[in-house]
């Protein structure tokens, strides 16, 4: 019998399988080749699971199917990072059921605005974005991180 779909917290056990998922969709799918190797991929407890902040792993039969991660930048502010799934299995709820869980946990700890940074080629995600309420703004706030070749930003107003 299929086992159901589970979304919880990242542990050290999905290291490998995450980093493949996202350097599989980024580099092969996408062809967003970086130049640091996504350091933060071997860091996520210190990247992402501190303060405020979280990592989810998407997992279905035993096998990781999408990645999500709350980054905690202050003043109740988060930035939205490592959001895939599997190409064989989009369009089946798993971004969705990620994307609800993120925002749940943003709520419970009182976040005001998720911010993000995404590229144009990207045209299924930037319409999930807009989809779910995220208005287009011209840049991320000043102390916010992103990628050289991201080229559009949204902002989630929570209030």
């Amino acid at each position: 019998m299929p086992e159901e779909l589970k979304v919880i917290p990242y542990s050290d056990e999905y290291k490998e399988a995450v980093r493949n998922l996202i350097f599989d969709i980024a580099e092969n799918e996408l062809g967003h080749h970086s130049k640091t190797g996504r350091p933060d991929l071997a860091n996520i407890k210190e990247v992402y699971q501190i303060n405020k902040g979280n990592f989810w792993v998407a997992v279905k039969d035993g096998e990781l199917v999408g990645t999500i991660a709350l980054k905690d930048m202050g003043e109740n502010r988060g930035d939205l990072w490592r959001f895939y799934v599997k190409k064989n299995l989009r369009k089946k709820g798993i971004g969705h059921k990620l994307f609800s869980i993120l925002i749940g946990f943003a709520r419970d700890k009182e976040y005001k605005q998720i911010f993000l940074s995404t590229h144009l080629d990207q045209e299924a995600a930037n319409r999930f974005y807009l989809k779910h309420g995220f208005k287009r703004i011209n840049s991320l706030p000043a102390d916010f991180a992103h990628s050289p070749k991201d080229e559009i930003f949204y902002e989630l107003d929570l209030e």
